[in-house]
C-alpha cells in the first residue's frame, strides 16, 4: 500500500496588495513531496518559488498578502487551516527551512550559539547545557571547524559559506521531517556550492527527510532532485520525474532553461537564451503566460489557460504542444517526428 505524501499542496494561491492593487504571485500550484524525496522547484527569479515556500510555512505578512489553498497537507495536518500557534509548533520542529540569504536571516546582534540553541529548547524542552552540546554537535556535523569557539561568534565574524552552514545546522536542529531549502547555495563560489550540496545530500540520505529544493540552476536539479516542478510567472509549467524532464521536456520553457545551461562534458555548443523577461504581475498576458516569449506559440495559446497534459507516468506539462515536444525529444538527433 502506497504511503501518503509527507507534503501535498493543492490549489495554492497567493495574492499581494500594494500600490498597484492586488496581484497574484502564485496561481493554483499543486504538487506532492513523498517521504525521503527531493523535489526541485526551478524557474527564473520572480517565478513564485520562494513565495510558494513561505506560503507553506505561513511566513508571509498577513497585512499585505492572502494565502488560500484547497489543502496543504503535511504529515496528516492541513496547514491551510492551521492556527498561528500550530504553525509555530511545526516551524523549526517538524518543518525546517534554509533561507536564501544567511546574512539577513541570521540576527546580527545574537551569537551563533544563541540562535542555534533557541529552536532546540523551544521544541524539545531540554536544558541549556544539553542544547549547547547539541549545537556543538550540529556545527561539527555541517563541517564548521572549532565549533565551541563558533558558538560564541557573531554572524559577521563568519564567511558566507560558514553562515550558510550555520543556517543548515539551525534548520536541522530538531530533525525535521521536511526541509524547505530556498536557494541554499546562492552567492557562493562553485566550490563551496558543491560542498554544501554534498552535505545536504549526505544528511538527507542519513535522515531520510524530504526536501523541497528551490533553485534556478538546472545543474543543481540534475544532481540532487528526484522530481522537478518547473514554475513560470506563478504557475506550474511542467512537473515530473527528473529523468523524464531532462530526457523528454514537455514545455518550451523547460527546454529553454536547459539550453541556456552550460555543459562540462560532451561537444561544446553555443548557449541559447530565452528572449524577453517575465511579465509584470500587474500586467499578465492572457492564456499561456509564456506565450509572448515562446517560439512555438500559436493563436490558441492566448485563448485560455493551457491545461496540464499528461505526457508520461507522473509527468505533465501545461503546453498545448506538449505531446509534440516529448515525441521530438524521444527521436534520434536529425530524425523527423
Amino acid at each position: 500500500m502506497q504511503k501518503e505524501p509527507i507534503l501535498r499542496v493543492e490549489g495554492l494561491r497567493t495574492t499581494f496588495t500594494g500600490d498597484e492593487g492586488t496581484v497574484v504571485a502564485v496561481d493554483d500550484v499543486s504538487f506532492d513531496v513523498n517521504e525521503g524525496e527531493i523535489v526541485g522547484l526551478i524557474g527564473e527569479s520572480g517565478s513564485g518559488k520562494s513565495v510558494t515556500a513561505l506560503a507553506i510555512m505561513g511566513l508571509l505578512p498577513k497585512s499585505t498578502s492572502q494565502v488560500t489553498a484547497e489543502r496543504i497537507m503535511f504529515d496528516g495536518r492541513n496547514l491551510a487551516r492551521a492556527s498561528d500557534r500550530e504553525m509555530r509548533r511545526l516551524r523549526g520542529g517538524s518543518i525546517g527551512m534554509i533561507f536564501q540569504e544567511p546574512m539577513s536571516s541570521l540576527n546580527p546582534v545574537l551569537k551563533i550559539g544563541d540562535q542555534l540553541i533557541e529552536p532546540i529548547r523551544i521544541h524539545e524542552r531540554i536544558s541549556y547545557r544539553a542544547a549547547f552540546d547539541r549545537g556543538v554537535e550540529l556545527l561539527t556535523k555541517v563541517g564548521i571547524p572549532s565549533p565551541v569557539q563558533r558558538m560564541n561568534d557573531y554572524p559577521h565574524q563568519l564567511s558566507g559559506g560558514m553562515r550558510q552552514r550555520v543556517m543548515i545546522a539551525i534548520a536541522l536542529s530538531c530533525s525535521p521531517k521536511l526541509l524547505l531549502a530556498d536557494e541554499p547555495t546562492t552567492a557562493l563560489d562553485v566550490t563551496i556550492q558543491a560542498q554544501l550540496l554534498d552535505l545536504l545530500l549526505e544528511i538527507q540520505a542519513e535522515t531520510k527527510m524530504a526536501i523541497v529544493l528551490i533553485t534556478h540552476s538546472m545543474g543543481v536539479i540534475a544532481e540532487c532532485a528526484d522530481k522537478v516542478v518547473v514554475m513560470y510567472s506563478g504557475r506550474i509549467a511542467e512537473q515530473g520525474p527528473v529523468t523524464d524532464i531532462f530526457d523528454r521536456p514537455g514545455h518550451p520553457y523547460t527546454k529553454g532553461l536547459m539550453q541556456c545551461t552550460p555543459e562540462l562534458t560532451g561537444n561544446p555548443r553555443r548557449l541559447t537564451t530565452i528572449p524577453g523577461a517575465l511579465p509584470s504581475l500587474s500586467a499578465l498576458p492572457p492564456g499561456c503566460r509564456f506565450a509572448p516569449r515562446c517560439g512555438l506559440a500559436q493563436p490558441a495559446c492566448e485563448a485560455g489557460r493551457p491545461p496540464m497534459i499528461g505526457v508520461g507516468q507522473n509527468h505533465a506539462s501545461a503546453c498545448i504542444r506538449a505531446d509534440e515536444l516529448v515525441a521530438s525529444a524521444a527521436q534520434p538527433e536529425g530524425a523527423e517526428v
